[in-house]
């Protein structure tokens, strides 16, 4: 009976490691709240600076009218990558928005990156490639 106790709470523990290292426990949507938005840009990832945690870019639009790109934004279709987190390519065109308290995000279809508080946390969100670079693609 012991021993049936230890295999069942040796697999309960991996199971909810393994729900937790595949996102399961993290964010099931995305969304930005435009109330707390400085600034977006679409940024052309040139380099990444590994000493300081951040990729160097170019900057290819500034977003005018933020609330209209938000809601588009937000109204994107999406799912959640249930693996690993894509990471990002260099070249890739990205959407990066700035947040009053300093935060920013980077957002690519497949991969994403949050900076909050100046540590970096990866999304497993995959927004709809059409949708998604349709919306870029009105902005450049």
């Amino acid at each position: 009976m012991k021993q049936i106790k230890v295999s069942l709470c040796i697999l309960c523990t991996a199971f909810m490691l393994l729900c937790c290292s595949c996102g399961l426990f993290g964010d099931q949507e995305y969304a930005c709240v435009i109330d707390h938005v400085e600034s977006i840009e679409i940024v052309r990832l040139e380099e990444y600076v590994q000493e300081e945690y951040r990729y160097e870019y170019t900057v290819l639009s500034k977003i005018t009218d933020c609330t209209t790109f938000v809601d588009r934004l937000n109204n994107i279709k999406h799912s959640v990558n249930w693996g690993e987190p894509s990471q990002f390519d260099i070249g890739y065109v990205v959407i990066k928005i700035e947040y009053l308290n300093g935060d920013y995000e980077l957002l690519y279809t497949n991969a994403q990156m949050f900076n909050r508080s100046g540590v970096n946390q990866y999304g497993y969100f995959f927004f709809d490639d059409e949708q998604f670079n349709s919306l870029i693609s009105d902005y450049i």
